[in-house]
């Protein structure tokens, strides 16, 4: 089970005695309530390979893997583009493609939810 969809407050059962078959239980389970995420503005240097000029941050082209539903809080309902770590990307992140900032996005305990 992952960690965006544990919940912190269940354990794991204790195993039965060796021997005993062990029941049949789904692999994954529904969350109840929604994954909520917080965002993070992250300095593109951090995230990409390129070059600062005067005219701003300068990178080779990246594909970014298709819209997420988290919308940018700087654009007024642009989808942030899921960009995964490849090539002249060093971190994964989320990037809006109108005012080109980046961002991460952090769950309930801290941690980034595009980190395998």
């Amino acid at each position: 089970m992952s960690i965006a969809t544990r919940h912190p407050d269940v354990r794991p059962p204790s195993l039965p005695p060796f021997g005993t078959a062990l029941p049949d239980r789904p692999r994954h389970v529904q969350r109840t309530s929604p994954l909520l995420l917080k965002l993070v503005e992250l300095d593109p240097r951090e995230v990409i390979e390129g070059v600062m000029t005067p005219a701003g941050f300068v990178t080779a082209d990246v594909v970014p893997v298709g819209p997420m539903r988290e919308a940018c809080p700087h654009c007024d309902g642009v989808a942030l583009q899921l960009v995964l770590r490849h090539r002249h990307v060093k971190r994964s992140h989320l990037f809006c493609r109108s005012c080109t900032r980046v961002y991460d996005a952090l769950n309930e305990s801290g941690y980034s939810v595009l980190t395998v």
